[in-house]
């Protein structure tokens, strides 16, 4: 009860500024430049003195005049000091840790995680869970569990934990909010992704409160609820005999056993000998909502979560990346959500025209914007490389959606595609078909084309003709600057390849490769590598 009341508290607090976002940013932004000004960067760029200056759009505008705009490519010989132990050239206080995510060439980023950071975060979190129980109020007495991705990256050259983000706040959170997990950490240490989620599923299915399922990635719900069904036999031995039983290594050693129940593993089995899968709501009987992320990519697989657990809510988890977070969702069975302005300072380069860097109360309905990130780790105008779209208000704070990172946003005549034209296009055209293909790749060509690409092994051998076609008309209607290029004859209409059984799925599983055991799968839907399908073995071509 007390933990509900202070979630309710924070979002009360957020929904009251919401009402002056210049002021709440200003606030922010004053208290970032305050901590920073002990840095290197901070006294060389005079934060103190901005930070003095009491007119908010003064205070602003100072300090875009002195701090540049930049990329983590222009920043990055800054954050390779503080990742070598000279962490004053950018960060208010020594970093506890330093969160890995993987850079657009596939080397990790090191992004420096100080305590200043730390708290932006636990605040954006108690808003969240707060929004979370306002909207499903039946949640408030329930488990919930977040499946998140390994800390255990070792340690940076003067000695400072790495991991990714997920597992770091699992183990950091308020210990209030940590009393709702049900999973002990070390099982997302084990290094076999099948074994993970299998371990994950054991100990959930133990758990007859578990009320709220969350993952970053609706893929990592999904592999969770499949692996129950692949092991059924070691599920209903274990759930027989309280056990968990995993031949994965785990990096951190840990133990867990349940209660004895040779009762419900008879059902199971009689169930499973019945329809061929085990039912859902014997699984996880009180389970209400999935959380994950909804907006560009990920949108494709949400109706494929709500099936695999029989659940018809669901809730955007708040749009955030290592470096921040920037939207915080406030409805259910919507994506996107308010922007974080009482976590960081946040700028928006639009992205049509040239135009300067605005700030949150300057934002307009219908329009793609880049995020400019400044937080208390040291990162100061940081260009995401983000793309989002304003969808609407919140009383003055802009709500938003992701788009797409700008790498993956593509021309071949100056359509300019994102993901999230493609994933909706691929959703609704999908919408007739008995069975969905679980992966797809939309690859611009020389030819003035794009190419979708699917895997023989998820086609059942029909005439893919109608389907194409469905696909080009769903892409015209999702992206204008697409129908305009095939309105003016630009573009050619795109066709559909069916590559050699398992050639796809290799491919982008080599892509989403990762070092440590990871909760944020990414589904790659859109490629920048031109002709790519080249390098498959066409088994089929239909012409839309």
């Amino acid at each position: 009860m007390i933990a509900s009341w202070l979630f309710r508290l924070a979002l009360q607090r957020f929904r009251a500024a919401c009402g002056d976002p210049l002021t709440a940013q200003a606030q922010q932004l004053r208290r970032i430049l305050a901590a920073g000004a002990r840095s290197e960067f901070g006294v060389r760029h005079r934060f103190a003195r901005i930070a003095r200056l009491g007119n908010p759009r003064d205070m602003i505008h100072a300090f875009q005049t002195t701090v540049p705009v930049r990329s983590y490519g222009e920043m990055r010989d800054e954050l390779d000091a503080v990742y070598a132990g000279r962490w004053r050239t950018l960060c208010p206080s020594r970093p506890l840790r330093f969160a890995m995510t993987a850079g657009s060439t596939g080397r990790f980023k090191y992004i420096p995680v100080t305590q200043e950071y730390h708290r932006e975060v636990g605040r954006t979190a108690m808003i969240f869970n707060g929004a979370l129980e306002a909207c499903l109020p039946e949640t408030r007495n329930l488990k919930t569990q977040f499946l998140v991705g390994s800390a255990e990256g070792g340690r940076s050259p003067a000695g400072v934990p790495q991991g990714f983000a997920s597992g770091f706040n699992y183990q950091n959170l308020p210990r209030f909010v940590r009393r709702r997990f049900v999973a002990p950490y070390w099982i997302f240490t084990i290094d076999d992704p099948e074994e993970r989620a299998y371990a994950a599923g054991r100990i959930l299915v133990d758990e007859p409160r578990l009320g709220v399922l969350s993952a970053i990635s609706p893929v990592n719900l999904i592999n969770l609820r499949q692996a129950l069904d692949r092991n059924v036999d070691r599920l209903i031995a274990d759930v027989a005999g309280g056990s968990l039983t995993t031949t994965g290594s785990p990096a951190v050693s840990g133990t867990w056993s349940g209660r004895r129940d040779p009762l419900r593993a008879r059902a199971l089995q009689e169930a499973w000998r019945a329809n061929g899968t085990l039912p859902t709501n014997q699984l996880f009987p009180a389970l209400r909502v999935l959380v994950s992320w909804q907006g560009g990519n990920m949108s494709y697989y949400l109706d494929d979560a709500r099936h695999a657990f029989g659940v018809d809510q669901t809730f955007e988890f708040p749009i955030s990346a290592s470096e921040g977070v920037f939207a915080i969702p406030l409805h259910a069975n919507r994506p996107g959500g308010a922007l974080a302005i009482t976590t960081h300072f946040l700028e928006f380069i639009p992205e049509s025209g040239n135009g300067a860097p605005l700030r949150a109360d300057e934002l307009e309905a219908g329009r793609e914007y880049r995020i400019v990130v400044t937080n208390g780790a040291g990162l100061y105008r940081y260009d995401m490389e983000d793309i989002v779209r304003v969808t609407s208000f919140y009383r003055a704070t802009p709500l938003i959606e992701f788009v797409s990172k700008k790498d993956r946003q593509i021309s071949v005549s100056n359509e300019r595609l994102t993901e999230l034209d493609v994933t909706r296009a691929m959703q609704e055209a999908s919408r007739d078909r008995v069975r969905r293909f679980p992966e797809f790749l939309f690859v611009p060509c020389s030819d003035r084309r794009y190419r979708v690409v699917l895997d023989e092994t998820s086609w059942p051998g029909d005439d893919l003709s109608t389907f194409a076609r469905a696909i080009e008309q769903q892409l015209r209607r999702a992206a204008k600057g697409y129908d305009f290029e095939r309105e003016d004859a630009l573009l050619a209409p795109l066709q559909l390849i069916v590559t050699a059984r398992g050639q796809l799925r290799d491919w982008l599983r080599h892509r989403e490769q990762d070092a440590l055991p990871n909760a944020q799968i990414k589904p790659l839907h859109l490629t920048n590598e031109f002709n790519a399908h080249q390098a498959f073995t066409t088994v089929a071509t239909y012409a839309a």
